[in-house]
């Protein structure tokens, strides 16, 4: 992960965490690496595929959002492969709309996609991608564990 700046700035635990999630995704996407790569913007880590929307937030939520042409049986085993990943609570989050091209759609009203955005709008693209992860649907909070004595 390296590069450090503001806007890729994370501790070495989510640092950590990010590199399992990757670790994760080249294994379902084998061979595939665009889809198992992800990118830090603002201090969250992001990872995008056909299927899903992956964003580990600040406080070690992993927030996920399937595409609405996702099986429900490979979302739910992407589910549970997140939920293992220690140090972090899983959110799940509503679907999102995609389009004919299996493109995430940006805005509903006017059914742009991420296909036309221009990639040198990154702050756009993020707020884009964060704000698909605002409806919550479950989450599973993992408790800090009990000591015994």
């Amino acid at each position: 992960m390296g590069v450090t700046n503001e806007l890729t700035k994370m501790s070495k635990e989510q640092e950590k965490i990010a590199d399992e999630i990757e670790s994760l995704f080249k294994k379902l996407y084998a061979g595939k690496s665009a889809y198992s790569v992800g990118q830090i913007h603002g201090g969250e880590f992001f990872l995008r595929t056909e299927f899903a929307l992956v964003v580990l937030t600040k406080h070690n939520e992993i927030r996920v959002s399937f595409s609405d042409r996702t099986r429900p049986s490979f979302a739910a085993l992407i589910s549970l492969l997140l939920e293992e990943i220690r140090g972090t609570s899983l959110i799940v989050c509503e679907d999102y709309e995609t389009d004919e091209y299996g493109s995430m759609i940006c805005d509903e009203t006017d059914g742009s996609s991420t296909g036309e955005i221009v990639w040198d709008q990154k702050e756009r693209y993020f707020k884009m991608l964060r704000d698909k992860m605002e409806h919550i649907i479950f989450r599973k909070t993992k408790g800090v564990p009990k000591k015994d004595g």
